[in-house]
């Protein structure tokens, strides 16, 4: 009787050994997923930003956009007052942040990043841009009104006092020394 029972049970323990214990999930539902880091920067054609500083205005419109290995890459220029365009900037804009890849009439040798992602307070880095180095810290999200409303911004601070505000799919609503600011006006989507 001892070998039979034995016998049942190893018999048991061999079929569980080879049974599937775990049959497939279903799959994870989409808002369960890890989300990717927004973008923050305009990426349309025709986005049109408007700045002031001090009295001053600023007009920069997104005037190409591509895809580029490892991001979007977007010229934006800036427009005077009588609505000539010069080249501002063509930034690379990806979920590991924006990195200036052409800043005025240079193209650089290395590209600069502006923001790096993934995002979070004391994230920082060190950047050349203009042949100066610079150093980097995101100080977290933080709510920031500026004329054009109020916005969630990633904020980051720069070793020369500079603190700059980025909102999703906006770049740079607000930027700050001492006394001395730049804020978002305006925005306008292109068609």
């Amino acid at each position: 009787m001892r070998q039979s029972l034995f016998t049942c049970f190893m018999m048991a323990v061999l079929a569980l050994a080879t049974t599937p214990c775990a049959t497939p999930g279903a799959p994870v539902p989409k808002h369960l997923m890890p989300k990717e880091e927004p973008l923050f920067f305009p990426t349309k054609v025709g986005d049109r930003m408007v700045s002031v500083l001090g009295s001053q205005e600023i007009v920069c419109v997104v005037t190409k956009v591509e895809k580029v290995a490892d991001g979007i890459a977007v010229r934006v220029e800036e427009e005077d007052e009588k609505g000539a365009h010069n080249h501002a900037m063509t930034v690379i804009a990806s979920s590991k942040g924006l990195k200036v890849v052409r800043y005025g009439i240079r193209e650089l040798a290395e590209p600069a990043w502006w923001l790096k992602l993934p995002h979070g307070a004391n994230n920082e880095w060190e950047d050349t841009l203009n042949g100066r180095g610079w150093k980097y810290r995101t100080i977290g999200w933080q709510q920031i009104e500026v004329p054009a409303g109020k916005f969630l911004a990633m904020g980051v601070e720069r070793d020369d006092g500079t603190t700059y505000w980025y909102a999703p799919g906006l770049w740079c609503v607000k930027c700050a020394r001492e006394d001395v600011s730049r804020e978002l006006k305006s925005f306008t989507p292109g068609k």
